[in-house]
């Protein structure tokens, strides 16, 4: 009995053997590969400055670390079966052709989802905006709280959640790239002094400055008149500030214009109240 059992796996040894040893070094070489491929990704936090860099940075890097990783393991799959189909002596050509037909077919009726997953891999790998930017798309705008290959999610300030499609953005603005921009619009009586009035914006946006290092990146300007209307003259001043902290800066300026313009003895434009009555 020993000896025959001895002939039995003799005989199996060869044709099962190496076919075995074959598909595990594939396996084996697929799974170093994505080993090297995620270590890679995530070194790139190695690299990245600032922490808000580093916060998009992750995003996008486990995006594209699972959408490589389900390549990776569909090619692996692929390259098992065929291996497996050889060594068993089935001829696999006759069932990838069905499959190549069929899919056809599914991909004339998922052309919008194929579009749409295009479309969001080159917004990540662009890096166009990510999560935490403030876009407009359309009429809405909103921060953005998700995003995946196939859709992106905004927030606005009600808390109304957007969801759209990638491939059906057709242009975005970013509100909030790098960095955002105050503009502060003052309209004075054409009475007032317009020296004067300059004076104390420039006075008061270099003590903002003083007090908002943080949140300026650089001391207020004023650009002058922009408008000239029967009401008065509309005075321009803008900031560049970090990224979704304008909108901050302009309320603390708006109440520091208010206050000094009353000690100054500056008048402001008020716009008339319109009533309406019914009779």
């Amino acid at each position: 009995m020993p000896q025959l059992l001895r002939d039995i796996v003799g005989s199996l040894y060869a044709p099962a053997i190496f076919p075995a040893i074959r598909i595990l070094w594939i396996v084996f070489v697929a799974y170093v590969i994505l080993k090297l491929i995620d270590s890679a990704l995530n070194r790139l936090r190695l690299i990245i400055p600032s922490s808000d860099v580093v916060a998009r940075v992750e995003q996008r890097t486990e995006t594209l670390r699972h959408i490589i990783r389900s390549i990776a393991k569909g090619v692996l799959v692929l390259v098992v079966a065929f291996e497996i189909g050889a060594e068993l002596g089935y001829n696999l050509g006759p069932v990838l052709a069905s499959a190549g037909i069929a899919g056809l077919a599914v991909g004339f009726g998922a052309q919008s989802l194929v579009k749409d997953f295009i479309s969001g891999f080159f917004i990540l790998f662009e890096d166009q905006f990510g999560v935490g930017d403030v876009v407009r798309i359309g009429d809405f705008t909103g921060a953005v709280e998700r995003m995946t290959l196939r859709a992106t999610v905004l927030r606005n300030l009600e808390g109304q959640v957007l969801v759209v499609p990638n491939g059906n953005i057709p242009h975005v603005t970013v509100m909030t790239k790098e960095w955002a921009r105050a503009v502060l619009d003052v309209t004075v009586p054409h009475k007032e002094d317009l020296s004067r009035v300059m004076e104390v914006l420039q006075r008061i946006g270099d003590r903002l400055a003083e007090d908002w290092p943080d949140r300026l990146l650089e001391k207020p300007v004023i650009l002058g008149v922009e408008k000239l209307d029967d009401s008065g003259a509309m005075i321009r001043s803008v900031v560049k500030t970090p990224p979704f902290k304008n909108a901050d800066v302009l309320r603390e300026w708006r109440r520091r214009v208010k206050d000094d313009f009353d000690r100054s003895g500056i008048e402001l434009v008020r716009k008339p109240v319109i009533t309406s009555s019914t009779g």
